[in-house]
């Protein structure tokens, strides 16, 4: 077996990208940092602290959504710069079975005025958290008093890093939700691809 190491088509649109990030916030730097580099060989990557409009902690897709959505018009307001505009909202999905902790991304490409939408994996909140958590107080702080830890703490694997026993952390949540909605648009640089 021989492994062929094919250009994507989309190389030639590989012109330098201006990516600004809606938040100061590492975990969410580092996922969109890890995901761009397998879709862009030159980019400048800029973050700028944004205002969600929204609760401490968005409850459902529409209000995921729509935190995204106000974190890009406000970066527009800062930057109006960029190329692409990569926006993160951590949020609780309730259904009759429990709730769920994941993230939405909205990526605004300003070059073409299209967005991309992903949405990551999901996990089971703990109901004993769930009764502790309103729209005021961040999830990530009702969850560090419950494992008897700190916010700080926690930030640094996330809501779901804790629940999950750092199998899958905040960081890893953000690159899915990255990686969903900029490969609705955009091919990997490289392919691989098996012959026998």
């Amino acid at each position: 077996m021989k492994i062929i190491r094919q250009s994507s088509e989309d190389e030639m649109l590989n012109k330098k990208k201006i990516i600004i990030i809606c938040s100061k916030n590492k975990a969410k730097n580092d996922a969109v940092s890890s995901v761009m580099q397998q879709y862009f060989e030159d980019m400048e990557i800029l973050s700028l602290q944004t205002n969600s409009g929204v609760s401490e902690t968005p409850v459902g897709d529409e209000e995921g959504i729509t935190g995204c959505m106000n974190r890009i018009k406000d970066a527009l307001n800062q930057n109006e710069n960029g190329n692409l505009y990569v926006a993160m909202e951590g949020i609780l999905s309730e259904t009759t079975y429990g709730t769920f902790l994941c993230g939405w991304t909205v990526i605004y490409n300003k070059n073409e005025n299209e967005y991309y939408y992903g949405c990551s994996s999901k996990v089971k909140v703990p109901n004993e958290i769930i009764e502790k958590t309103d729209k005021n107080k961040r999830l990530s702080d009702v969850v560090a008093e419950f494992v008897g830890s700190t916010g700080d703490e926690v930030s640094l694997i996330g809501t779901n890093g804790m629940l999950t026993n750092g199998a899958y952390t905040r960081t890893d949540e953000f690159m899915d939700s990255v990686l969903c909605a900029i490969s609705s648009k955009y091919k990997k640089l490289q392919r691989w691809i098996y012959e026998k």
